[in-house]
């Protein structure tokens, strides 16, 4: 399916890195210039044309959006996506500001990170986004059914909930997601790590997605080592979103 290397394939070259290693191989790219913005774009473009060199067949698409830069990634996946004129929904699952009325709940602007905000805000241009509040107040009546038909209909799903910074089990609204989604067993496209994963160790904090292929950003994740996790991640690829080797190399000797 890709044109990326495979973990396996890799391991022995790039070392592995850890849920605070990646979070600071990001600080060091954007401290050393490197927009977050940018390698947001960078990581979503990279994925989105892998996705459509592979499947030309352009099957329906349906991306479900997190809280936080991983989220950010799957409107730019989706964006490029929608370019490459494949046919996409995406859904988000996040905070939001809520007002109560008559009617009931109506969702407001949804509180992202800026970079994430900023892909949300180019993605919803012109188009109904379905936002799911995260206590689940609020959302499209029936939410939970609305997006088990488009999970049914769908091709693939792209899981951009949660990225590696994930440390909890999830709940409420996103364990019903995760549930969703692996009960239709779609081929299914996790961004970075598949949510509910552990980066460090591989095992599952609760309710996991159980991805097809897991489009991985800079190195691998130390727990894919894991033979477990290969259960959730499926074939994991790492895919370059510029941020310089250099830097990464730089934080592991001040490490070492």
């Amino acid at each position: 399916m890709w044109a990326a290397a495979a973990v396996s394939s890799v391991a022995a070259m790039i070392e592995l890195l850890t849920t605070a290693e990646m979070g600071e191989a990001d600080r060091l790219a954007i401290a050393g210039g490197i927009a977050g913005i940018a390698l947001m774009e960078n990581a979503g473009q990279a994925v989105a044309d892998r996705v459509a060199a592979a499947h030309p067949a352009k099957a329906r698409i349906v991306v479900v959006a997190g809280p936080g830069n991983n989220g950010g990634d799957g409107f730019v996946i989706a964006r490029h996506l929608d370019n490459h004129e494949w046919p996409v929904k995406a859904w988000l699952f996040a905070p939001a500001r809520a007002t109560e009325t008559p009617a009931g709940w109506v969702v407001g602007e949804p509180k992202l990170p800026p970079d994430a905000a900023t892909n949300f805000r180019v993605w919803q241009h012109g188009r109904d986004v379905p936002i799911v509040e995260q206590d689940s107040r609020t959302g499209p009546s029936g939410w939970p059914k609305l997006l088990a038909d488009d999970i049914r209909a769908a091709g693939w799903v792209v899981d951009a909930l949660f990225g590696t910074g994930l440390t909890r089990l999830l709940t409420m609204p996103y364990a019903v997601v995760v549930a969703t989604l692996n009960s239709y067993e779609k081929p299914t496209l996790a961004v970075d790590i598949p949510s509910g994963l552990d980066c460090d160790t591989g095992e599952p904090l609760g309710p996991t997605v159980r991805a097809t292929h897991t489009a991985t950003f800079v190195a691998p994740k130390r727990g894919f080592l894991n033979p477990a996790a290969r259960e959730w991640t499926g074939e994991a690829h790492v895919i370059d979103i510029g941020a310089p080797r250099a830097l990464v190399n730089e934080y592991r000797r001040r490490q070492s």
